[in-house]
């Protein structure tokens, strides 16, 4: 069985992120990150309790936030992340990213909207590979999705 302690990294400048189990006390905080974050699906903030949330955090600053579910016990998928755009490309998404492999078992996907370059090269780069197009999954049938997957270690 897989560890599940706090993770702890450098981030930054003399910043260090920490990543953690959310807490339902949290949920005003990643109501704030999410809402910050139009790119990313826009969850009602209940809906996520039923799955396992990760939420980063720089100092005493909620920086991001990661949903997940084990699908199968071999496969797990991302349900949603994001990063406050004032964390951004400091760490904090790889940092949650990480954690989810830690946590899950086996494959874990994710839909990623194809016109967010940042997000799917910051996945190529942590070793995500495309693995198919889901047409349509996005605004209504506008945008397609990109899948990703990865397997956890």
């Amino acid at each position: 069985m897989k560890s599940k302690t706090t993770t702890s990294l450098t981030v930054g400048v003399g910043k260090g992120v920490v990543v953690r189990a959310a807490r339902e006390s949290d949920y005003a905080a990643i109501a704030r990150i999410q809402h910050r974050s139009p790119e990313t699906a826009q969850w009602p903030i209940g809906d996520y309790s039923g799955y396992p949330m990760l939420l980063a955090v720089v100092g005493d600053e909620p920086a991001g936030f990661c949903s997940w579910r084990q699908t199968a016990p071999d496969e797990a998928e991302i349900l949603n992340i994001a990063v406050d755009p004032l964390f951004r490309r400091k760490g904090i998404g790889s940092a949650l990213l990480a954690r989810v492999c830690e946590e899950a078992q086996g494959t874990i996907f994710l839909e990623v909207a194809e016109p967010n370059a940042a997000a799917i090269a910051l996945y190529r780069k942590q070793g995500w590979e495309d693995a198919g197009l889901r047409p349509g999954y996005y605004e209504r049938g506008n945008v397609n999705a990109v899948v990703m997957k990865k397997r956890s270690w």
